[in-house]
């Protein structure tokens, strides 16, 4: 056993000495093959960009090779961090070779620069499935439901068959969907829209011209209270004596001729 070994190591370091294992079975008859090779002369150029080495990723992984397949996802990451797509397919290649805590990372990093991928969540909760977490992965099932519902169809997508929290999930998914279906918030009317911008543009019309500013007016002078005058005393009117005036006698009347009517009485003396 231990003479195997280092055949084993000879024959590994000559097959990279001489290129990966995957270029043996390389055919220029085959489209994918002559397009494998054209990313592999670019990437020897030097001129690959991270899209043209996840690509080769993809093919190679297509091809049968997953390990050359993670080589050449991986490089493509370290050119672009934030290329989704090659850290979607390197999760796809850790999760074929059943690597599924790798996957998450992998899937995860995939959702935080695209939330509504729906097929990296559906991927991660299927990781989150195997690794026993059962509650992330109801969530992450609904999650990637809500934004494609076919991947619940198993004629769509088989991977439904591998999980065993579809009946949980689809639970979920249809309560989620009855709320929203009876909590609807009602359309507002496009021609009360139409209104009100109307009624805000004459608002703001009559806003722009501004009349004339009046000057405040003077305050008023404070009243000066009034001084009532004072009542002077009138002088007490003296009593003046008062004059006894006796009677006039009364003459008698006469006529023509000298005749006198009615003589005056003659006065009784008083005793």
């Amino acid at each position: 056993m231990r003479r195997l070994i280092p055949g084993v190591l000879a024959l590994t370091l000559a097959a990279l000495a001489s290129g990966m294992v995957f270029e043996r079975f390389l055919s220029p008859d085959k489209p994918k093959d002559r397009a494998i090779m054209n990313y592999m002369a670019l990437e020897k150029a030097g001129k690959a960009t991270s899209t043209d080495l996840a690509n080769l990723g993809v093919l190679i992984l297509e091809k049968g090779f997953p390990n050359d397949a993670e080589h050449y996802l991986r490089e493509a990451l370290k050119l672009d961090e934030g290329n989704y797509e090659a850290a979607y397919r390197l999760g796809l290649v850790l999760q074929r070779q059943g690597h599924d805590h790798k996957a998450i990372r992998y899937y995860k990093k995939t959702l935080k620069v695209r939330p509504g991928y729906a097929e990296a969540r559906f991927m991660l909760a299927l990781a989150e499935e195997r690794c026993g977490l059962r509650d992330a992965a109801i969530t992450d099932y609904v999650r990637a439901y809500r934004h494609a519902p076919d991947l619940a169809n198993p004629d769509l997508n088989p991977l439904v068959y591998d999980s065993h929290l579809q009946t949980e999930a689809a639970l979920k998914y249809y309560q989620e969907r009855v709320v929203a279906s009876t909590l609807k918030v009602k359309p507002i009317d496009p021609a009360a829209v139409r209104q009100m911008m109307q009624v805000r543009a004459a608002l703001a019309g009559s806003q722009a011209v501004d009349p004339a500013p009046q000057a405040p007016p003077e305050p008023a002078a404070p009243a000066q209270p009034q001084v009532q005058p004072t009542a002077q005393p009138q002088p007490t009117p003296q009593a003046q004596p008062t004059t006894r005036r006796r009677p006039p006698t009364p003459r008698p009347a006469t006529v023509p001729g000298g005749l006198v009517l009615n003589p005056p009485a003659t006065p009784t003396p008083r005793p």
